[in-house]
């Protein structure tokens, strides 16, 4: 929903005290960005460059800038966000050709650029190494401490009790338990999703 690729059923979904946007150009012109857990059927467009990739929302969804930038200069900001998440691949190296790990990084990188209010994060280190989970976790402290709403769906409870100030558990569409504090460990998010289960009704 608020990503819009789904309609409200009910309620209202507000980013800055306006109503979000009911389509997803319209989600991510208010700020806000989405990174998926299939990053190659949804995130990326694997036969292009890096550049071509982290730069394919902020110009061509946002408009920013009315005319496009000379591609020297949406290659010297791939650069910089490159850098910034220790990528291990240059602007103009094929996507197909980086590891899973690195691809989910221009997946980042790409949403990094928009310069987003609000995060949606997807089970967003399904299928990386330990060493990109570390870097991915620490650009999403990055974005929460300046100031980014993020929100995280995951299955992995290790990773929720190590990225996030609450976790709410659902059970067909509806919150059935809030996390917070000393109980957010995966023994307290495990306890609470069983709990979930047995008074869930049929």
């Amino acid at each position: 929903v608020v990503c819009g690729r789904t309609a409200v059923s009910g309620g209202r979904v507000d980013v800055g005290g306006r109503g979000l946007p009911r389509s997803l150009r319209g989600a991510v012109r208010a700020g806000v960005a989405f990174v998926p857990s299939d990053r190659k059927r949804y995130g990326l467009m694997v036969d292009r460059t890096v550049w071509e990739n982290t730069t394919a929302v902020s110009w061509l969804a946002l408009g920013r800038g009315g005319v496009a930038p000379a591609r020297s200069e949406l290659v010297r900001r791939t650069a910089e966000l490159t850098e910034r998440l220790r990528l291990r691949g240059g602007p103009y190296d094929l996507v197909a050709r980086l590891s899973g790990g690195n691809q989910q990084k221009v997946v980042f990188a790409k949403w990094l650029a928009t310069e987003p209010k609000i995060v949606v994060l997807d089970d967003p280190t399904r299928g990386v190494d330990v060493g990109v989970r570390a870097e991915m976790h620490r650009i999403v402290g990055e974005l929460a401490a300046g100031g980014a709403a993020v929100l995280i769906a995951s299955t992995d409870l290790a990773e929720l009790t190590e990225v996030c100030d609450r976790v709410l558990v659902f059970v067909r569409g509806k919150v059935t338990e809030e996390v917070r504090g000393e109980q957010l460990t995966e023994h307290g998010l495990a306890v609470a999703m069983q709990r979930t289960e047995v008074t869930a009704p049929d």
